[in-house]
């Protein structure tokens, strides 16, 4: 749905009002002195939270600024152009997404996967309108290019949309009769159809329950049998984690890929923070759970990778407690060193990272990846120097920056996730998070396909046309 006048009135208004202080977000002040990029991914990640919670016209908004201050950016305009489908607003989505497909390179090594999410997300847009048969080809497409890439929970979100808008590609025939509420009539062929796209979800995610609830709902409704088919095995499944960290160590390496770097170098955060907080689950402060995590990490990592460390903490222009590069430290001496560690000053993130570079090798052709665990944003800056200009440096070197962190998902930390985010997702790396309250490792990642989800109405034999005919059903639809 388009935005009234007023509403722009209103925006415009609150927008110049606030001048060189700061913008309106949820209540907050939003800093207008920070570089483009850090403030986009300011507002990326405020969206991101809004849409997570229903929120979906602040959430436009945010992602409508970032967008904006960042339109090279696939996933801001990936972000923008769903959250105006979602909105009604499909032809502007559509504006939006088509773009986002022209900012996947030929070269780029997740092409294939960019542009099935972005043709995906186009099909959403029309559906979220109720025009189901501009949906369809988009999500047939996103089907038959995600069936090449392995990526099967992907594929299984797919093939739901796609069952449910062929189920309900019927919206010219709504009408009432007899006292029924708002419905439109669904021919048995249709929902045949619809039976096999929610058996293929189910078939590549057995453990996507909303394609489970579906393709149970019309096995029931078509009186069809049906086999369940059981959950792959072979794949890592996630566990709860126990007070202890027994595993937690393990889901470290495999979500953040540690094994698969030639040279890694731990830059860990001793600042003040660090002491200050709890891990709930572990009984002990942060500063010690990442001690542990890194002894429990070091024994895992294969013994061909070289390793270094370097500490975050401090004042800005005071030298690090530990700076080994890649190589220049054995195993044994590294965890003599990690066991003595002392909490000490602030969280001068730049400033390390800017040096990062002279801990590895010039070597182009070995994989390189600093592993940063930290619960707190850069508090130095270094000659005008920002966060989200040095990560594309560190890409250019072919560094990544994969993260852990002990913080939560919430506005409060807004400026460390927006570097979190600058960082990895510049340099293609991962970021995971402790959630204290569950107790486990969660991937942090805005995952917006996951929200596409959603279960068909409820439906009835039809008796509008009379007895004769028989292969009608009345899906029942929300005024």
């Amino acid at each position: 749905m388009k935005k009234t006048i007023w509403y722009y009135s209103l925006v415009l208004l609150l927008l110049g009002g606030f001048g060189a202080q700061g913008r309106l977000i949820s209540g907050k002040t939003e800093p207008t002195d920070l570089p483009p990029d850090k403030q986009a991914y300011r507002l990326h990640y405020q969206g991101s939270l809004q849409y997570a919670e229903g929120k979906y016209r602040q959430a436009s908004g945010n992602f409508e600024r970032a967008y904006h201050l960042f339109p090279e950016n696939f996933s801001f305009a990936l972000a923008h152009g769903l959250c105006l489908g979602r909105l009604g607003n499909a032809s502007e989505a559509k504006k939006v997404l088509e773009k986002a497909r022209q900012l996947v390179t030929p070269n780029d090594q997740e092409r294939q996967q960019k542009l099935a999410m972005a043709t995906f997300f186009l099909g959403m847009s029309f559906s979220y309108s109720d025009r189901y048969s501009e949906a369809l080809p988009l999500l047939r497409d996103a089907v038959a290019m995600q069936q090449k890439i392995p990526q099967k929970s992907l594929l299984s979100v797919y093939y739901n949309a796609l069952g449910k808008a062929i189920l309900l590609n019927q919206g010219r025939n709504a009408h009432r009769r007899n006292y029924q509420p708002l419905h439109y009539h669904v021919h048995r062929r249709d929902m045949e159809k619809a039976f096999v796209a929610f058996e293929a979800a189910v078939r590549a995610d057995p453990e996507n329950i909303v394609a489970v609830h579906n393709y149970l709902q019309l096995a029931d409704t078509l009186k069809v049998s049906f086999i369940l088919p059981e959950a792959d095995t072979s794949r890592a499944q996630r566990q709860e984690y126990r007070p202890t960290f027994l595993n937690m160590h393990k889901t470290i390496i495999n979500d953040l890929k540690l094994n698969n770097y030639d040279e890694l170098v731990f830059l860990v955060d001793i600042s003040g923070s660090m002491v200050m907080e709890k891990v709930v689950c572990y009984g002990a402060d942060r500063f010690t759970a990442m001690k542990d995590l890194c002894l429990k990490i070091l024994p895992e990592i294969d013994t061909s990778i070289e390793l270094g460390i370097g500490t975050i903490g401090g004042v800005c222009d005071s030298p690090p407690d530990l700076w080994f590069a890649s190589g220049g430290i054995n195993r044994v001496d590294l965890r003599s060193k990690l066991r003595f560690l002392i909490p000490d000053g602030t969280t001068p993130l730049l400033t390390m990272l800017l040096r990062c570079p002279e801990l590895f090798s010039d070597n182009p052709q070995r994989s390189k990846s600093i592993f940063l665990i930290s619960d707190g944003a850069n508090t130095c800056r270094e000659g005008g120097m920002d966060i989200c200009e040095w990560a594309t440096e560190l890409a250019a070197k072919g560094i990544a920056v994969n993260v852990l962190t002990f913080l939560s998902t919430t506005s409060d930390n807004t400026d460390a996730f927006a570097e979190y985010l600058c960082l990895a997702e510049n340099t293609k790396a991962n970021i995971i998070y402790l959630d204290n309250y569950r107790c486990r490792l969660e991937p942090f990642a805005f995952d917006m396909v996951k929200t596409c989800q959603s279960k068909i109405p409820p439906m009835e034999r039809s008796r509008c046309l009379g007895p004769s005919v028989k292969e009608l059903w009345n899906v029942w639809v929300a005024e």
